[in-house]
């Protein structure tokens, strides 16, 4: 699908936080692809291999949408969807998150799993500075009046921005 404005982050951040001991390392960075999404986690796996739970969550949008998270671990629902929660919530596209934990001999429970998992994330997330981009391409596309709305229709439904035609012999439709 084509986008006109989106909101994702403009560059990588790293983050610390402490819970009853338990450490967690939260980075994040933009994506374009679910390629380099679990590259990203792969890489984080690597720096920190001797950590308990490699929690990650990414959303990538292009030609698809695609979202995936894991709670490598961890109760279901108590990682990664937080992770996720935080980009959905915020509507952050093209970017991943990994919070990694070391854990600190005192169990959280479920409750304080998920407040932790968030809170890493969404302060990863602030520090990666999200920012709209937007793209600029404008196109004229000349076309008959029996097409028109049809064709207006269908660009709109897969994401393309039209403006107000120019009506002429045969109208011109902006699209961007």
């Amino acid at each position: 699908m084509r986008r006109t404005r989106w909101l994702t982050i403009t560059g990588s951040s790293r983050v610390t936080l402490e819970e009853k001991r338990s450490v967690f390392i939260a980075s994040a960075t933009p994506v374009r692809s679910a390629g380099d999404a679990e590259r990203f986690v792969a890489s984080i796996r690597a720096e920190f291999p001797d950590a308990r739970h490699h929690v990650y969550a990414w959303r990538v949008t292009g030609d698809e949408f695609l979202q995936r998270y894991s709670d490598d671990g961890e109760p279901t629902g108590t990682a990664g969807l937080p992770v996720l929660d935080v980009l959905r919530k915020n509507e952050i596209e093209d970017a991943a998150i990994v919070v990694v934990r070391y854990f600190g001999g005192t169990l959280l429970g479920t409750g304080g799993l998920v407040r932790a998992y968030g809170r890493s994330a969404a302060e990863a997330l602030t520090a990666a500075r999200p920012t709209y981009f937007q793209n600029d391409e404008e196109y004229r596309v000349l076309i008959g009046y029996d097409a028109l709305d049809r064709v207006r229709y269908l660009l709109e439904k897969k994401g393309f921005a039209t403006g107000v035609p120019e009506y002429g012999i045969d109208p011109v439709l902006r699209v961007f």
